[in-house]
């Protein structure tokens, strides 16, 4: 299978995701005859004098330093070069993957007037399995200059890529595909490195894991509600139709669906708080969740290079056009805000988890053992979750509002889309072990209820985490089945 591109604007996340899951890439003739076009408009503003960004005039405040032609490869190869920074543990194979796709798609606009050459490499290296070592961070740089220097480095033979379970050298990796290193025309270094791929090839990553653990938010609050016998009227369709509000209204029917098959209206004990307001808080995560995946389209579509080399039309006249497209403020901004939501999720586990420890709210013995008062039963996992949720909450601290001045203040703001990633992706390796945590104390309720819930649905997901997770007849150490439990909802396994 392999994925056609027709336009540079031809993805959308479901071609976006077939081609970092690993489909091939083919590419429309003309978007290569139309990147050559660009490319000699370039060419034709050099040979008329025009000062051109990175190509015959410095970088950064240095624009009054000329270049010349005798100096473009070493100029090229050192922008890819100097500028990768990066130290810390590397980014997942399917975002770089991503970053590369979104910068060649970027490329067949024609706006960044590199060479059809270019192009063809970006797509046969895609094609091939190409896997750059690119570290997560740290990098403080306006745009994304150092992961990209990292990712496209590897194109001229430097730096670390990954050929099945080996890292081998750059230069090793290309031959051994029989390839010699590439030689970056003017500009095109400069153009590898310009640009802001990174954020939405993390923000799609970072959303579909969100989604997956949204989804088992819904389960585990359904099983809390069927195992204390907790009022469902606060889940009524009629209530959710009253919010006004289509995401919330959502979360109604799936919890709904996921009780029905015993008498879910029947006029129960009002809940605790935290049972009640699921639909709400749920319903806000997905409601930003899909806002984000809205923004992530357009993103997926957008020219982030600078500068561009735009023809003339009626209003505005040919040439080389600086832009700050590369600055990712829009998806650094809902990265923060995702983080804030995911730390009212993790909230939520808590509370319900604190809750069915208390024999006043869950009828069950108290910390769910078997003989309290000698024995501890699961209370450890509810203070595992105590301290995800600490951390959560500093998690939710948004990384967004900083700015600081680099290279002698002409990079004077950045829009810091990594750390914010950063940050999100630490809050749902929490949120994803507190949902283990409580799924843990859920069954033994269950066991300890000495009934599985009537609901078919949830039957089922309680019999694959009783099959995981034996009961604690006596006290042991549950750092195994809370293990168990998280490799559950990291396979889906567990969402009906």
């Amino acid at each position: 299978m392999s994925v056609r591109l027709d336009r540079h604007d031809a993805l959308d996340l479901e071609l976006y995701r077939r081609v970092v899951g690993g489909e091939d890439v083919e590419v429309d003739e003309s978007l290569f005859e139309r990147t050559d076009e660009r490319r000699a408009a370039l060419l034709d503003l050099v040979a008329g004098g025009a000062s051109v960004y990175g190509v015959t005039v410095g970088l950064g405040y240095l624009t009054d330093r000329t270049i010349g032609l005798e100096d473009q490869d070493a100029l090229q190869r050192s922008l890819l070069l100097a500028r990768a920074s990066g130290f810390a543990s590397p980014l997942p194979r399917g975002v770089v993957r991503g970053a590369t796709l979104l910068r060649l798609t970027g490329f067949l606009s024609g706006h960044a007037a590199v060479s059809a050459g270019l192009c063809r490499f970006l797509v046969d290296r895609l094609n091939d399995g190409w896997d750059p070592v690119v570290p997560s961070g740290p990098y403080g740089a306006s745009g994304e200059i150092s992961p990209l220097a990292h990712l496209f480095q590897t194109y001229i033979g430097e730096g670390l890529v990954r050929e099945g379970d080996e890292i081998v050298p750059a230069s090793i990796a290309l031959e051994r595909r029989g390839l010699a290193p590439y030689r970056p025309l003017p500009k095109e270094g400069g153009a590898l490195l310009n640009g802001a791929p990174f954020a939405t090839a993390l923000g799609v990553h970072l959303g579909q894991r969100l989604g997956g653990l949204l989804a088992q938010a819904h389960v585990d609050a359904a099983l809390a509600v069927e195992l204390v016998g907790a009022s469902t009227r606060p889940y009524s369709r009629r209530i959710g139709e009253l919010s006004r509000d289509p995401a919330q209204q959502r979360v109604h029917e799936r919890l709904l669906e996921l009780l029905e098959g015993g008498s879910p209206f029947e006029d129960r004990l009002q809940g605790p708080a935290s049972f009640r307001v699921v639909p709400q808080v749920h319903g806000a995560v997905l409601d930003q969740l899909e806002t984000f995946e809205a923004r992530l389209v357009r993103a997926l579509g957008a020219v982030t290079d600078s500068p561009l080399i735009l023809p003339g039309d009626e209003r505005e006249p040919a040439g080389s056009y600086p832009s700050g497209s590369f600055h990712a403020a829009a998806i650094a901004l809902q990265l923060d805000s995702l983080a804030i939501g995911v730390a009212q999720l993790t909230n939520l586990v808590e509370r319900r988890l604190h809750r069915l420890l208390d024999t006043r709210f869950s009828g069950l013995p108290e910390q769910l053992a078997v003989d309290p008062g000698r024995q501890a039963g699961v209370v450890s996992v509810h203070k595992a979750v105590v301290g995800l949720v600490a951390e959560n909450r500093l998690l939710a601290s948004p990384a967004s509002v900083h700015a600081t001045d680099t290279s002698s203040g002409q990079e004077d703001v950045q829009a810091f889309e990594f750390v914010a990633a950063e940050q999100l992706g630490r809050a749902l390796d929490n949120l994803e072990l507190a949902l283990a945590c409580e799924l843990v104390a859920l069954r033994q309720g269950f066991y300890l209820r000495g009934a599985p819930p009537p609901q078919p649905l949830l039957a089922a997901v309680l019999e694959k985490v009783a099959a995981a997770v034996p009961p604690v007849i006596v006290d042991r150490t549950l750092t195994g089945d809370v293990e168990r439990a998280r490799e559950l909802i990291a396979a889906n396994a567990l969402v009906p």
